[in-house]
Protein backbone atom coordinates (compact mmCIF):
# COMPACT_ATOMS: atom_id res chain seq x y z
CA UNK A 1 0.00 0.00 0.00
CA UNK A 2 1.64 3.66 -1.11
CA UNK A 3 0.34 6.92 0.72
CA UNK A 4 2.30 9.98 1.18
CA UNK A 5 3.31 12.05 4.37
CA UNK A 6 4.71 15.52 4.71
CA UNK A 7 7.95 15.60 6.33
CA UNK A 8 8.86 18.41 9.20
CA UNK A 9 10.64 20.69 6.29
CA UNK A 10 7.24 20.80 4.36
CA UNK A 11 8.57 18.26 2.13
CA UNK A 12 6.20 15.69 0.62
CA UNK A 13 7.57 12.31 0.94
CA UNK A 14 5.97 8.88 -0.29
CA UNK A 15 5.54 6.30 2.55
CA UNK A 16 5.50 2.77 1.07
CA UNK A 17 4.41 -0.42 2.38
CA UNK A 18 5.42 -3.75 0.75
CA UNK A 19 5.01 -7.22 2.05
CA UNK A 20 5.21 -5.63 5.73
CA UNK A 21 8.37 -3.81 5.43
CA UNK A 22 8.29 0.62 5.17
CA UNK A 23 10.23 2.25 2.43
CA UNK A 24 9.94 5.68 2.41
CA UNK A 25 10.91 7.77 -1.08
CA UNK A 26 11.52 11.79 -1.02
CA UNK A 27 9.75 13.77 -3.94
CA UNK A 28 11.53 17.07 -3.59
CA UNK A 29 8.07 18.98 -4.14
CA UNK A 30 6.72 21.25 -1.20
CA UNK A 31 3.42 20.89 -0.08
CA UNK A 32 1.35 23.02 -1.79
CA UNK A 33 -2.00 21.86 -3.56
CA UNK A 34 -0.74 21.63 -6.74
CA UNK A 35 2.04 19.24 -5.51
CA UNK A 36 -0.44 17.28 -3.78
CA UNK A 37 -2.98 16.48 -6.74
CA UNK A 38 0.45 15.18 -8.43
CA UNK A 39 1.35 12.74 -5.53
CA UNK A 40 -2.34 11.66 -5.11
CA UNK A 41 -2.16 10.77 -8.60
CA UNK A 42 0.72 8.71 -8.23
CA UNK A 43 -0.21 7.08 -4.88
CA UNK A 44 -3.57 5.90 -6.58
CA UNK A 45 -1.34 4.71 -9.94
CA UNK A 46 1.08 2.94 -7.23
CA UNK A 47 -1.45 1.24 -5.26
CA UNK A 48 -2.63 0.29 -8.82
CA UNK A 49 -0.03 -1.32 -9.72
CA UNK A 50 0.47 -2.96 -6.57
CA UNK A 51 -2.77 -4.45 -6.62
CA UNK A 52 -2.46 -5.80 -10.50
CA UNK A 53 1.56 -7.13 -9.58
CA UNK A 54 3.20 -4.75 -12.22
CA UNK A 55 4.65 -1.94 -9.89
CA UNK A 56 8.35 -1.53 -10.68
CA UNK A 57 10.10 -0.24 -7.89
CA UNK A 58 13.05 0.93 -10.06
CA UNK A 59 10.84 2.68 -12.63
CA UNK A 60 9.31 4.86 -10.14
CA UNK A 61 12.40 5.38 -8.06
CA UNK A 62 15.43 5.31 -10.25
CA UNK A 63 17.73 7.24 -8.33
CA UNK A 64 16.89 6.06 -5.12
CA UNK A 65 19.50 4.62 -3.31
CA UNK A 66 16.97 1.38 -1.39
CA UNK A 67 16.06 0.52 -5.32
CA UNK A 68 18.35 -2.55 -5.31
CA UNK A 69 16.97 -3.53 -1.63
CA UNK A 70 13.59 -2.69 -2.01
CA UNK A 71 13.35 -4.60 -5.48
CA UNK A 72 15.14 -8.26 -3.56
CA UNK A 73 12.67 -7.08 -0.84
CA UNK A 74 9.62 -7.63 -3.18
CA UNK A 75 11.34 -10.39 -5.23
CA UNK A 76 11.71 -12.52 -2.07
CA UNK A 77 8.19 -11.66 -0.65
CA UNK A 78 6.27 -11.59 -3.56
CA UNK A 79 3.23 -13.84 -3.79
CA UNK A 80 2.93 -13.13 -7.36
CA UNK A 81 5.86 -14.52 -8.53
CA UNK A 82 5.55 -17.95 -9.53
CA UNK A 83 9.11 -18.89 -7.83
CA UNK A 84 7.77 -17.71 -4.45
CA UNK A 85 6.20 -19.95 -1.81
CA UNK A 86 2.88 -21.80 -2.37
CA UNK A 87 2.03 -20.56 1.58
CA UNK A 88 2.48 -16.87 0.35
CA UNK A 89 0.65 -16.86 -2.32
CA UNK A 90 -2.57 -19.23 -0.67
CA UNK A 91 -2.79 -16.84 2.13
CA UNK A 92 -3.00 -13.91 -0.18
CA UNK A 93 -5.70 -15.95 -2.28
CA UNK A 94 -7.63 -15.46 1.08
CA UNK A 95 -7.06 -12.32 1.67
CA UNK A 96 -8.28 -10.56 -1.75
CA UNK A 97 -11.24 -13.23 -1.85
CA UNK A 98 -12.32 -13.12 2.31
CA UNK A 99 -14.83 -9.77 1.76
CA UNK A 100 -17.19 -11.51 -0.65
CA UNK A 101 -17.52 -15.00 1.65
CA UNK A 102 -19.37 -14.73 4.71
CA UNK A 103 -17.28 -15.15 7.62
CA UNK A 104 -18.22 -18.54 8.58
CA UNK A 105 -17.05 -19.62 5.43
CA UNK A 106 -14.01 -17.48 5.05
CA UNK A 107 -13.12 -19.13 8.68
CA UNK A 108 -13.82 -22.59 7.72
CA UNK A 109 -11.47 -21.59 4.38
CA UNK A 110 -8.71 -20.02 6.34
CA UNK A 111 -8.89 -23.33 8.50
CA UNK A 112 -8.07 -26.08 5.91
CA UNK A 113 -5.26 -23.71 4.43
CA UNK A 114 -3.45 -23.24 7.84
CA UNK A 115 -4.36 -26.86 9.30
CA UNK A 116 -3.71 -28.74 5.65
CA UNK A 117 -2.41 -26.93 2.56
CA UNK A 118 0.07 -25.08 4.37
CA UNK A 119 1.56 -28.18 6.78
CA UNK A 120 2.32 -30.37 2.95
CA UNK A 121 3.28 -27.41 0.60
CA UNK A 122 4.85 -24.99 2.77
CA UNK A 123 7.67 -23.03 0.98
CA UNK A 124 7.77 -25.16 -2.28
CA UNK A 125 7.62 -22.89 -5.40
CA UNK A 126 3.94 -22.32 -6.12
CA UNK A 127 5.13 -23.49 -9.71
CA UNK A 128 6.19 -26.82 -8.37
CA UNK A 129 2.93 -27.98 -6.94
CA UNK A 130 1.78 -30.25 -10.01
CA UNK A 131 -0.72 -33.13 -10.82
CA UNK A 132 1.47 -35.81 -8.88
CA UNK A 133 2.15 -33.54 -5.45
CA UNK A 134 -1.58 -33.34 -5.22
CA UNK A 135 -3.10 -36.56 -5.58
CA UNK A 136 0.25 -37.78 -2.91
CA UNK A 137 -1.52 -34.88 -0.52
CA UNK A 138 -4.77 -36.32 -0.93
CA UNK A 139 -4.04 -39.85 -0.99
CA UNK A 140 -2.24 -39.11 2.53
CA UNK A 141 -5.48 -38.03 3.60
CA UNK A 142 -7.79 -41.10 2.35
CA UNK A 143 -5.27 -43.02 4.42
CA UNK A 144 -5.01 -41.59 7.34
CA UNK A 145 -6.97 -43.72 9.95
CA UNK A 146 -8.08 -43.61 13.47
CA UNK A 147 -7.47 -46.55 17.01
CA UNK A 148 -9.95 -48.47 15.25
CA UNK A 149 -8.32 -48.86 12.06
CA UNK A 150 -11.14 -46.96 10.10
CA UNK A 151 -10.69 -44.02 8.24
CA UNK A 152 -10.63 -40.72 9.49
CA UNK A 153 -11.23 -38.38 6.97
CA UNK A 154 -14.26 -39.07 4.64
CA UNK A 155 -14.45 -38.96 1.07
CA UNK A 156 -16.56 -35.52 1.47
CA UNK A 157 -14.12 -34.30 4.01
CA UNK A 158 -11.12 -34.61 1.83
CA UNK A 159 -13.40 -32.84 -1.37
CA UNK A 160 -13.75 -29.95 1.27
CA UNK A 161 -9.97 -29.62 1.78
CA UNK A 162 -9.39 -29.99 -2.07
CA UNK A 163 -11.59 -26.78 -2.73
CA UNK A 164 -9.85 -24.38 -1.78
CA UNK A 165 -6.38 -25.98 -3.59
CA UNK A 166 -8.47 -25.70 -6.45
CA UNK A 167 -9.46 -21.92 -6.08
CA UNK A 168 -5.62 -21.05 -5.42
CA UNK A 169 -4.88 -23.05 -8.28
CA UNK A 170 -7.20 -21.90 -10.83
CA UNK A 171 -6.34 -17.95 -9.92
CA UNK A 172 -2.84 -18.60 -10.90
CA UNK A 173 -3.49 -19.83 -13.62
CA UNK A 174 -5.27 -16.77 -14.74
CA UNK A 175 -3.33 -14.28 -12.97
CA UNK A 176 0.35 -15.97 -13.64
CA UNK A 177 -0.53 -17.72 -16.37
CA UNK A 178 0.79 -21.33 -15.06
CA UNK A 179 -0.36 -24.78 -15.67
CA UNK A 180 -3.72 -25.57 -13.19
CA UNK A 181 -2.58 -28.88 -12.41
CA UNK A 182 -6.16 -29.34 -10.95
CA UNK A 183 -8.18 -29.09 -13.57
CA UNK A 184 -7.27 -33.04 -14.35
CA UNK A 185 -8.44 -33.78 -10.93
CA UNK A 186 -12.03 -35.16 -10.03
CA UNK A 187 -13.44 -35.13 -6.80
CA UNK A 188 -13.88 -38.40 -5.50
CA UNK A 189 -17.04 -40.26 -4.83
CA UNK A 190 -19.30 -39.09 -1.67
CA UNK A 191 -21.07 -41.91 0.14
CA UNK A 192 -24.18 -39.96 2.15
CA UNK A 193 -24.92 -41.16 4.87
CA UNK A 194 -28.24 -43.82 4.98
CA UNK A 195 -31.22 -41.77 6.61
CA UNK A 196 -31.99 -42.92 10.21
CA UNK A 197 -35.22 -41.03 11.28
CA UNK A 198 -37.03 -41.81 14.35
CA UNK A 199 -41.06 -42.91 13.97
CA UNK A 200 -43.47 -40.93 15.63
CA UNK A 201 -43.94 -43.08 18.02
CA UNK A 202 -39.73 -42.73 19.01
CA UNK A 203 -40.29 -39.12 18.42
CA UNK A 204 -42.91 -39.07 21.39
CA UNK A 205 -40.85 -40.89 23.53
CA UNK A 206 -37.68 -38.81 22.75
CA UNK A 207 -39.94 -35.83 23.91
CA UNK A 208 -41.09 -37.28 27.00
CA UNK A 209 -37.61 -38.28 28.20
CA UNK A 210 -35.56 -35.45 26.81
CA UNK A 211 -34.78 -33.08 30.14
CA UNK A 212 -37.70 -30.49 29.93
CA UNK A 213 -35.78 -27.04 28.90
CA UNK A 214 -35.05 -28.67 25.99
CA UNK A 215 -38.35 -30.11 25.01
CA UNK A 216 -39.57 -27.23 23.31
CA UNK A 217 -36.33 -26.84 21.45
CA UNK A 218 -36.66 -30.15 19.88
CA UNK A 219 -40.53 -30.76 19.33
CA UNK A 220 -39.64 -27.60 16.81
CA UNK A 221 -36.98 -29.45 14.92
CA UNK A 222 -39.05 -32.63 14.80
CA UNK A 223 -42.15 -30.77 13.47
CA UNK A 224 -40.46 -28.34 11.08
CA UNK A 225 -37.17 -29.84 9.87
CA UNK A 226 -35.57 -26.77 10.91
CA UNK A 227 -31.94 -26.94 10.03
CA UNK A 228 -29.34 -26.91 13.33
CA UNK A 229 -27.84 -23.64 12.24
CA UNK A 230 -31.67 -22.07 11.55
CA UNK A 231 -33.29 -22.67 14.58
CA UNK A 232 -29.92 -22.17 16.53
CA UNK A 233 -30.13 -18.49 15.12
CA UNK A 234 -34.06 -18.32 15.53
CA UNK A 235 -34.68 -14.74 16.95
CA UNK A 236 -37.91 -13.79 18.90
CA UNK A 237 -38.61 -10.95 16.31
CA UNK A 238 -38.55 -13.98 13.74
CA UNK A 239 -41.79 -15.66 15.70
CA UNK A 240 -45.14 -14.62 14.08
CA UNK A 241 -47.55 -16.15 16.74
CA UNK A 242 -50.61 -14.44 15.21
CA UNK A 243 -50.02 -15.84 11.74
CA UNK A 244 -48.11 -19.02 13.47
CA UNK A 245 -45.02 -18.53 11.14
CA UNK A 246 -41.61 -18.96 11.98
CA UNK A 247 -39.53 -16.61 9.78
CA UNK A 248 -36.57 -18.57 8.55
CA UNK A 249 -34.13 -15.41 8.01
CA UNK A 250 -30.66 -15.95 9.72
CA UNK A 251 -28.55 -18.88 11.15
CA UNK A 252 -25.45 -19.24 13.13
CA UNK A 253 -22.86 -21.12 11.56
CA UNK A 254 -19.46 -21.70 13.69
CA UNK A 255 -20.96 -19.43 16.21
CA UNK A 256 -21.65 -16.86 13.66
CA UNK A 257 -24.29 -15.05 13.34
CA UNK A 258 -25.28 -14.78 9.72
CA UNK A 259 -27.97 -13.87 6.90
CA UNK A 260 -29.32 -16.68 4.54
CA UNK A 261 -29.10 -15.45 1.12
CA UNK A 262 -30.63 -18.02 -0.83
CA UNK A 263 -33.90 -17.61 -1.65
CA UNK A 264 -35.27 -20.89 -1.04
CA UNK A 265 -33.99 -21.16 2.71
CA UNK A 266 -35.02 -17.40 3.18
CA UNK A 267 -38.54 -19.14 4.10
CA UNK A 268 -41.84 -19.04 6.13
CA UNK A 269 -42.38 -22.21 8.27
CA UNK A 270 -45.96 -22.88 9.36
CA UNK A 271 -46.37 -24.71 12.91
CA UNK A 272 -49.19 -26.44 14.20
CA UNK A 273 -52.02 -23.88 17.07
CA UNK A 274 -50.30 -25.95 19.86
CA UNK A 275 -46.89 -25.27 18.72
CA UNK A 276 -47.46 -21.88 18.38
CA UNK A 277 -49.10 -21.57 22.12
CA UNK A 278 -45.89 -23.10 23.48
CA UNK A 279 -43.53 -20.69 21.33
CA UNK A 280 -45.69 -17.52 22.57
CA UNK A 281 -45.30 -18.68 25.99
CA UNK A 282 -41.97 -19.79 26.08
CA UNK A 283 -40.71 -15.94 24.60
CA UNK A 284 -43.04 -14.13 26.53
CA UNK A 285 -41.25 -11.06 27.67
CA UNK A 286 -38.23 -11.52 25.73
CA UNK A 287 -36.56 -8.66 23.55
CA UNK A 288 -36.83 -9.10 20.15
CA UNK A 289 -33.14 -9.93 19.51
CA UNK A 290 -33.16 -12.55 22.12
CA UNK A 291 -32.08 -16.13 20.69
CA UNK A 292 -35.41 -18.30 20.97
CA UNK A 293 -33.66 -21.14 22.70
CA UNK A 294 -30.13 -19.06 23.69
CA UNK A 295 -27.65 -21.07 25.92
CA UNK A 296 -27.84 -20.17 29.62
CA UNK A 297 -25.49 -17.02 28.71
CA UNK A 298 -27.97 -15.40 26.28
CA UNK A 299 -25.78 -16.92 23.44
CA UNK A 300 -26.44 -19.21 20.67
CA UNK A 301 -26.50 -22.61 21.44
CA UNK A 302 -23.00 -24.63 20.92
CA UNK A 303 -24.47 -27.39 18.27
CA UNK A 304 -21.71 -29.45 19.61
CA UNK A 305 -22.24 -29.36 23.33
CA UNK A 306 -26.18 -30.25 22.58
CA UNK A 307 -25.34 -33.43 20.50
CA UNK A 308 -22.91 -34.40 23.29
CA UNK A 309 -24.99 -33.56 26.71
CA UNK A 310 -28.54 -33.63 25.71
CA UNK A 311 -29.45 -35.66 22.13
CA UNK A 312 -27.20 -38.68 22.31
CA UNK A 313 -27.50 -39.22 25.91
CA UNK A 314 -31.36 -39.63 25.63
CA UNK A 315 -30.93 -41.69 22.71
CA UNK A 316 -28.66 -43.85 24.92
CA UNK A 317 -31.60 -43.84 27.33
CA UNK A 318 -34.26 -44.94 25.04
CA UNK A 319 -31.87 -47.85 23.54
CA UNK A 320 -32.27 -45.72 20.41
CA UNK A 321 -29.50 -46.49 17.98
CA UNK A 322 -27.02 -43.49 18.09
CA UNK A 323 -27.12 -40.86 15.20
CA UNK A 324 -26.88 -37.63 14.15
CA UNK A 325 -28.92 -34.69 15.52
CA UNK A 326 -29.32 -33.83 12.14
CA UNK A 327 -31.76 -36.74 11.32
CA UNK A 328 -34.76 -34.30 13.62
CA UNK A 329 -34.97 -32.82 9.90
CA UNK A 330 -35.05 -36.39 7.88
CA UNK A 331 -37.73 -37.21 10.51
CA UNK A 332 -39.55 -34.41 9.82
CA UNK A 333 -39.64 -34.77 5.98
CA UNK A 334 -40.16 -38.83 6.44
CA UNK A 335 -43.17 -38.22 8.91
CA UNK A 336 -44.67 -35.49 7.02
CA UNK A 337 -44.71 -38.07 3.62
CA UNK A 338 -46.23 -41.02 6.06
CA UNK A 339 -49.20 -38.32 6.79
CA UNK A 340 -49.66 -37.48 3.60
CA UNK A 341 -48.91 -34.19 3.11
CA UNK A 342 -48.18 -32.41 -0.32
CA UNK A 343 -44.80 -33.20 -1.15
CA UNK A 344 -44.68 -29.33 -2.38
CA UNK A 345 -45.39 -28.59 0.96
CA UNK A 346 -42.69 -30.25 2.78
CA UNK A 347 -40.01 -29.01 0.59
CA UNK A 348 -40.69 -25.72 1.16
CA UNK A 349 -41.16 -26.24 4.73
CA UNK A 350 -37.58 -27.81 4.36
CA UNK A 351 -36.45 -25.09 2.38
CA UNK A 352 -35.48 -27.28 -0.90
CA UNK A 353 -35.32 -25.62 -4.31
CA UNK A 354 -37.48 -27.90 -6.16
CA UNK A 355 -39.04 -31.68 -4.99
CA UNK A 356 -36.60 -33.66 -6.12
CA UNK A 357 -34.16 -33.64 -3.80
CA UNK A 358 -37.25 -34.75 -1.31
CA UNK A 359 -38.25 -37.74 -3.73
CA UNK A 360 -34.21 -38.79 -4.43
CA UNK A 361 -33.46 -39.22 -0.54
CA UNK A 362 -37.08 -40.41 0.46
CA UNK A 363 -38.49 -42.37 -1.56
CA UNK A 364 -38.17 -45.34 0.22
CA UNK A 365 -40.62 -43.46 2.62
CA UNK A 366 -43.07 -41.89 0.00
CA UNK A 367 -47.15 -43.04 0.37
CA UNK A 368 -49.58 -42.34 -2.85
CA UNK A 369 -50.62 -38.86 -0.76
CA UNK A 370 -51.14 -35.79 -1.27
CA UNK A 371 -52.20 -32.93 1.22
CA UNK A 372 -52.41 -29.67 2.32
CA UNK A 373 -50.60 -27.71 4.78
CA UNK A 374 -49.27 -29.68 7.47
CA UNK A 375 -52.71 -30.95 9.30
CA UNK A 376 -52.35 -34.12 8.55
CA UNK A 377 -48.95 -34.31 9.87
CA UNK A 378 -50.30 -32.31 13.05
CA UNK A 379 -53.17 -35.32 13.39
CA UNK A 380 -51.03 -38.19 13.19
CA UNK A 381 -48.60 -37.22 15.49
CA UNK A 382 -51.64 -36.12 17.76
CA UNK A 383 -53.04 -39.97 17.33
CA UNK A 384 -49.89 -41.34 18.19
CA UNK A 385 -49.76 -39.29 21.49
CA UNK A 386 -53.02 -40.15 22.51
CA UNK A 387 -52.30 -44.09 22.03
CA UNK A 388 -49.24 -43.19 24.25
CA UNK A 389 -51.25 -41.88 27.20
CA UNK A 390 -53.63 -44.12 26.70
Amino acid sequence: MATFVVRPNGILQYDLFLYGRRFREGTGLRDTPENRRVIRRNVKRINAELETGTFDYAAWFPHSAKKDEAMRWIHDHDPRDPSSSFTRYARQWWALHRDGWKPSYAKRIEQVIERYLVPTFGELPLSQVDERSILEFRESLAEEMGPDGRRTISNTRINTIMSPLSGIMGFAERELDIDNPMRHIRTLREERPDVQPLTAEEVWAFLEAVEPAFRLYFEVRFHTGLRTGEINGLKVKHVDIERRRLRIREAVVDGVQTTLKRATARRDVTVSSALAEALAAHIAGRDPDDYVFPDEDGRALDPSKVSRRVWHPTLKALGLRPRRVYETRHTAAVLHLAAGENPIFISRLLGHSSGELLFRRYAPFVPNAVGGDGAAFERMMVRVQARRVA
